[in-house]
């Protein structure tokens, strides 16, 4: 330690401080401790032996500790940790349990129970390995529950099996395209809501909401308009109305020398009573009678039947605030016979300077024509009820350019065919009279009216007849003649016989009408008919006949007259009504569909008198179905060509026909070809409660398979008999007025 010992050992004295204080500092805390844990450490040294020498006891502490103590210790801290494990365990093995009861499919949480239960720890490493790597696809996991939340909310019964893996669902991957099938769904999910709702329930529907639209619009117009009438209207001129009633009765048919006096009271009164009365109907002679221009104005003046009324007209229209002209400037227009021209001239120029077309108030403008030079905003009418098709589509061509839809049923029309060309052989003129074609008229006439076909019309009503003379009225004088000889006044009566020119006829119509051309071409062929005026006649009289048309006519249409002359058009359109719309019919042919068929075939299948593309006038139906004199009208919608942008106009349509009687139902396309039987059964349904039964015959059938022929020639061979008996009477009438008469006997007595 070499000589300076003291400083040599201070690199000790920490060493020596610590082993001098061991027992103390270190050994007692620790044998405190183990006390403190419940080691009885003074029994323990007890048992151990002694060991002799200065520092025995210290070597016993140390033989004690090293030798046995440690052991002690070791086993003690193996005993409590195998308890700690052992709690783990079964509180690993709960949780198992509770998972196990959560997730019953789970396979991983099973084999982990399993691997517990058994301590196989190999078994709870793959477990616990197959744990931790679907504990890694936890984020995958998440997004397909959020997603099938979402898909849950709009497709539950999809969602519920893609959530179950159930059927094609189970696997990894969609069967097929996702979107497409969504699309189908979506799709399939909307026409089984469609199909939920009956067609016919919505027409129902439809119908009476509409109808019960119309009567309370009715009613309150009808209320309103009383109590504003009876709200203004005072006891003054309750009173001037009755005696302005009065005042018209005496006046009577205009004769008479108080006249002139009654008629300025009636026009006094008519200042006073006038707005007593929300309506005032009456020619135009009785409004310039009764209502005084200076003081008189109406919130609406209509002016119905224009096209014949000339610029005495004119009138009227001053009276109106607003006025509506209705009329026809395809029709008669006024002809200012017997005017002189010259001096209405004069007054044009004296009177009308400054006035727009002053030149044409010659009196042969009517004051539709007028109106429609100087108003504007025409409407013009296109559906057409009176005529047949094959009548209307005359006037059709040359007056409307084919603007008119005849909406007339013409397979309800008993008379066929509707138009007939009869020819008169041999026939002359005597100025505007033909007297062949006169007799041939009447006797085509007074034979119709024999044959049980023309007794009635489709209205159950005696059937009219009527006699347009196309040039002047002489020839329908004579032909009213010959009928008046001929007829009993009574049967004349009953089918409201008329004879007249086309002007007469106007604004009238009958079931028959036999047009008389009068015109002969014994000098050669007939000079071209075609101006406006013509037009208008033909235009008239080929458009007054509901069912049939008879053109008597003395011409050859090929050599007589020219390829544009009107009457030539005429003959020519009644001896082939249909040319007019065959093209139309081809076309439309065309057109039938699929579905059309499809339905079409189901119900022949069932018995039923099915035709296809049915014409009623301008419209077509898709099938009608006949039986027991019963119809029934099948619309096949979603079809191309009833496609959802058609479907006004298709309700429209509709709505026409129903006025005229016809009975729908209506087939979805989309529903049909998914389920054909639910899609047909409201259809029978409706056939049974029409009572129309299969395997029926149809009660009218289209014209082409009518036996039309038979009563055309009935008539004209009728009408040969009666024009022969006809002309034997005659004779036999002229021979008694030529024979020379006996000179009387006078009795010798007288």
């Amino acid at each position: 330690m070499g000589e300076e010992v003291e400083k040599t050992l201070m690199q000790f004295c920490e060493s020596i401080e610590n082993c001098l204080g061991w027992h103390e500092h270190t050994w007692l805390p620790l044998q405190q401790q183990l006390e403190d844990l419940g080691f009885r450490w003074e029994k323990f040294l007890a048992e151990q032996p002694a060991v002799v020498g200065a520092d025995g006891e210290l070597v016993r502490i140390g033989k004690a500790v090293t030798n046995t103590l440690l052991p002690i210790l070791d086993s003690r801290y193996k005993k409590l940790k195998l308890l700690q494990l052992e709690e783990e365990i079964r509180d690993l093995k709960n949780r198992l349990k509770l998972a196990a009861r959560l997730a019953k499919s789970s396979k991983v949480i099973s084999k982990l129970l399993a691997a517990v239960k058994d301590e196989d720890s190999n078994d709870y490493r793959d477990a616990y390995e197959r744990l931790l790597e679907l504990k890694s696809r936890q984020a995958d996991l998440d997004l397909r529950r959020v997603l099938l939340t979402k898909l849950e909310s709009a497709a539950p019964s999809w969602a519920g099996a893609i959530r179950n893996r159930t059927g094609v669902h189970g696997r990894g991957e969609p069967p097929r395209d996702p979107a497409a099938a969504w699309t189908w769904r979506q799709l399939n999910d909307e026409l089984d809501r469609r199909a939920g709702v009956s067609l016919e329930a919505l027409q129902s529907k439809s119908e009476k909401l509409r109808e019960q639209l119309r009567r309370v619009t009715v009613g309150l117009i009808d209320k309103r308009a009383w109590s504003a009438q009876a709200r203004r209207t005072s006891s003054r001129q309750r009173q001037a109305l009755v005696g302005w009633l009065d005042t018209i009765r005496r006046i009577g048919k205009g004769h008479g020398i108080r006249v002139s006096l009654l008629r300025a009271e009636a026009a006094r009164k008519m200042s006073e009573c006038r707005s007593a009365v929300p309506v005032w109907v009456m020619p135009l002679s009785r409004v310039v009678e009764n209502f005084d221009p200076r003081i008189t104005r109406f919130d609406v003046v209509i002016i119905d039947e224009a096209s014949q009324s000339d610029v005495m007209a004119l009138v009227a229209l001053y009276l109106g605030k607003t006025v509506l002209v209705v009329g026809d400037h395809e029709q008669v227009s006024p002809s200012a016979v017997g005017q002189d021209l010259g001096i209405i001239q004069n007054l044009i120029f004296q009177y009308l300077r400054g006035i727009p077309n002053s030149d044409l108030y010659d009196g042969q403008i009517s004051i539709y024509d007028l109106a429609r030079q100087s108003f504007g905003g025409t409407t013009c009418l296109v559906e057409h009820f009176r005529c047949v098709p094959e009548i209307i589509q005359f006037s059709n061509l040359i007056s409307y350019d084919y603007r008119i839809k005849p909406l007339r049923d013409a397979s309800r029309v008993r008379l066929r065919p509707h138009a007939i060309a009869y020819r008169v052989s041999g026939s002359s003129r005597e100025g505007k009279i033909n007297h062949q074609e006169a007799l041939a008229t009447a006797s085509l006439l007074v034979a119709a009216i024999e044959q049980p076909e023309y007794k009635k019309n489709d209205a159950g009503q005696p059937t009219s007849f009527g006699v347009v003379s196309l040039v002047g009225d002489e020839q329908a004088i004579e032909i009213d003649n010959l009928l008046r000889s001929h007829l009993s006044p009574d049967r004349y009566e009953l089918h409201r016989l008329l004879c007249g020119n086309a002007a007469q006829f106007q604004g009238d119509e009958r079931d028959v009408i036999l047009i008389s051309l009068v015109d002969t071409a014994q000098h050669g062929p007939l000079s071209l008919r075609d101006q406006e005026l013509f037009k208008q006649r033909f235009n008239v009289a080929a458009s007054r006949a509901r069912d049939q048309m008879w053109i008597v006519h003395s011409l050859s249409p090929n050599n007589d007259l020219k390829a544009d002359d009107l009457r030539r058009q005429l003959i020519e359109h009644a001896q082939d009504p249909s040319r007019l719309m065959r093209a139309l019919d081809e076309k439309e042919k065309r057109t039938q569909s699929a579905f059309e068929r499809e339905v079409m075939k189901r119900l022949t299948s069932a018995g039923y008198h099915v035709a296809p593309q049915w014409r009623v006038g301008a419209f077509r139906i898709d099938l009608v179905v006949e039986g027991d004199g019963r119809r029934l009208a099948i619309e096949c919608d979603g079809d191309r060509y009833h496609p959802l942008e058609k479907l006004p106009e298709d309700m429209d349509r509709q709505s026409v026909l129903e006025r005229m009687g016809w009975i729908f139902t209506r087939i979805r396309g989309t529903e049909f070809f998914r389920n054909p039987d639910r899609a047909m059964k409201p259809v029978f349904d409706k056939l049974q409660l029409l009572e129309i039964a299969p395997n029926g015959a149809a009660s009218d059938t289209p014209a082409k398979k009518l036996p039309s022929g038979d009563l055309i020639e009935r008539v004209i061979r009728r009408a040969e008999e009666l024009r022969t008996k006809w002309s034997a009477s005659a004779e036999a009438a002229s021979r008694r007025q030529r024979e020379p008469r006996e000179a009387p006997q006078l009795d010798p007595a007288v």
